[in-house]
């Protein structure tokens, strides 16, 4: 299918602001996560990986817009698997705390977290942390850790590996 280029319509998807983390995963299945935001800034790659329909970016930018603005819905059409509301408030809060005081590394978000006592904030993503030699943190577990260095586009630091993690 295919939605012919409008220009008032593209200036709307423009304007609309989304606020969603979404796990992807390609033919090969590799696993991905996309934080969609603004539609239009989207990579054709991240419009394929989650819109199945649409045979030009311009029709699955609609099919997005459509989507996130409750007009219809594209349940089978959107692929990946949308995180809960618990999931992805915690990961922005996370990722808020992390641009607000301008860090640059994620174990800065952790200390910062638990030096004003915040992790009753963070109930889904917490986890005690075991980095071996006795070396017990709070912190997030793996899977959230992954999905917020993807968004914020680093890497894990240099610190000991981890080897085990508890959610509490």
């Amino acid at each position: 299918m295919k939605i012919e280029y409008d220009v008032n319509l593209f200036k709307k998807i423009a304007q609309f602001h989304a606020n969603d983390i979404i796990e992807v995963r390609n033919r090969k299945g590799v696993r991905s996560v996309i934080h969609v935001q603004n539609i239009t800034r989207l990579s054709w790659q991240n419009l394929q990986l989650l819109v199945s329909g649409g045979s030009d970016r311009f029709t699955k930018m609609v099919f997005l817009y459509q989507h996130y603005n409750n007009i219809q819905s594209f349940s089978n059409l959107i692929r990946g698997t949308q995180l809960t509301v618990n999931e992805s408030c915690e990961i922005k809060k996370y990722i808020d705390i992390y641009k607000v005081n301008d860090f640059t590394e994620h174990h800065e978000v952790n200390d910062y977290i638990s030096t004003n006592s915040l992790w009753d904030l963070f109930p889904t993503l917490r986890s005690m942390n075991d980095h071996g030699r006795g070396k017990l943190v709070k912190g997030i577990q793996p899977k959230y850790f992954k999905i917020i260095c993807k968004i914020l586009n680093i890497t894990g630091d240099y610190g000991d590996s981890l080897k085990d993690y508890t959610a509490y």
